[in-house]
């Protein structure tokens, strides 16, 4: 079970990523709401693509409350790590699930390691 996050999506979107493609073949891939709108707020999304995201299998999201207590639990891990609270969800959401993290970004890698968020 593999959540991809935002920054995965453009980029396969921009310019392909056969890793990811193998993935979505291979029926590993997850999405959650926090991923689906950020990518809403973008532009340019192929049409049919928002539709194509909403049939992948979904994992919760994490509420506002959730969010907070995972960041004041790893306060080095997240203080000027350069993510955003989308960020954070994304990846207090892959790891409530079990679920690993497809990333392209490297601050999301590198605070997915330090709170033990497993990557793909």
């Amino acid at each position: 079970m593999i959540l991809v996050d935002t920054n995965a999506w453009i980029a396969f979107l921009r310019s392909g990523d056969a890793k990811l493609a193998a993935l979505l073949v291979q029926t590993r891939v997850r999405t959650c709401s926090v991923v689906l709108g950020e990518l809403l707020l973008g532009t340019g999304l192929p049409r049919g693509f928002r539709a194509d995201l909403a049939q992948l299998p979904a994992i919760p999201s994490p509420s506002a409350a959730e969010t907070f207590q995972f960041i004041e639990r790893y306060p080095k891990a997240f203080a000027g790590a350069g993510v955003g609270w989308a960020d954070v969800q994304i990846i207090l959401a892959a790891h409530k699930a079990g679920a690993r993290i497809y990333t392209s970004d490297r601050a999301v890698r590198r605070v997915a390691k330090a709170v033990g968020a497993a990557l793909a």
